[in-house]
């Protein structure tokens, strides 16, 4: 009733086996110490850039404000009844 298993074929699919030379020196290991300094310098450029930014917001945001009135209680001289011409 059992019967033994077929043998396959050679050749049948298997995977052949293929040689890799290396060529040239082998690059240098990157230790995580190298890899944190890396991200650091990355998120700092980004910190920077983000400072950089808020400054120049805040720069506009004050000389927009100084210029003159920005609302039409301000114009009044703070006065918040708008109700009245």
């Amino acid at each position: 009733m059992l019967q033994a298993p077929a043998t396959p074929p050679p050749d049948a699919g298997y995977p052949t086996v293929t040689i890799i030379e290396r060529i040239g020196q082998p690059l240098p290991k990157m230790s995580t110490i190298d890899v944190a300094i890396g991200a650091v310098g990355f998120t700092g450029l980004i910190i920077v850039a983000a400072a950089i930014a808020g400054v120049v917001a805040g720069v506009l945001y004050v000389w927009l404000r100084s210029r003159g009135p920005v609302s039409i209680i301000e114009a009044r001289g703070g006065k918040h009844d708008l109700f009245k011409v």
